[in-house]
């Protein structure tokens, strides 16, 4: 009985991801056409994704929650660079090279989902729900590396100023910078911002060690 629980658990759970992932497709198209977001009407929405309306709303009771569960799927990836970076403790032992890497595979995903991007910010101004999720799951990050910063300087490997406050700081001025760079670009490539970032941050949590 529990093997079967488990298997129908398993089976809904890939249903939702399934149609998470049509409606993150059909909501991308729909904003890459040069609509707002606040505009789609859920129905548009549901017939993009191929999806009943009775269906649709089986997963997604609102257009708040639509824009949450899309979210969250296209930025798993803006969050997995800098989370494998904080996870790996030959992060540095690898100098400034590893930070840049991390920061570059942020910028290439924020670019690929940047319509999406811009409507979740643009909705999270004024809806609260939509704001807790993204402020919750950047927060969520700034634990996990404030974390792994404590474990570093208990160990010895990064300078005891080197504190969350500081993790947090670093963490919300990537986030604040990425986002103006692809969203209101000025006259900066890719290349310098992954640069300059990384920098900011390598001498943040090294403390200006240079010997790394």
């Amino acid at each position: 009985m529990g093997s079967v629980t488990k298997s129908q658990a398993a089976q809904a759970r890939e249903r939702r991801a399934d149609a998470t992932e049509r409606v993150l497709g059909a909501v991308e198209e729909l904003l890459g056409s040069g609509e707002r977001f606040t505009e789609i009407p859920v129905q548009r929405i549901a017939e993009r994704s191929g999806m009943s309306r009775t269906n649709f709303y089986q997963y997604f009771p609102n257009k708040s929650q639509v824009l949450i569960d899309v979210a969250d799927v296209a930025s798993a990836e803006f969050f997995a660079a800098p989370t494998s970076w904080f996870a790996d403790d030959a992060s540095l032992d690898a100098g400034v090279e590893g930070v840049e890497r991390a920061i570059g595979a942020m910028i290439a995903e924020f670019r690929k989902h940047w319509t999406l991007m811009r409507a979740l910010g643009e909705v999270a101004a004024y809806d609260t729900e939509v704001a807790e999720f993204w402020f919750g799951r950047i927060n969520a990050f700034i634990d996990f590396a404030a974390t792994r910063v404590a474990e570093w300087r208990a160990s010895g490997r990064v300078d005891q100023a080197v504190t969350s406050e500081a993790v947090a700081a670093v963490t919300w001025m990537v986030e604040r910078t990425v986002t103006q760079h692809i969203l209101h670009p000025r006259n900066s490539s890719d290349e310098l911002l992954v640069a300059a970032l990384s920098r900011t941050i390598w001498l943040t949590i090294t403390s200006g060690d240079r010997s790394r």
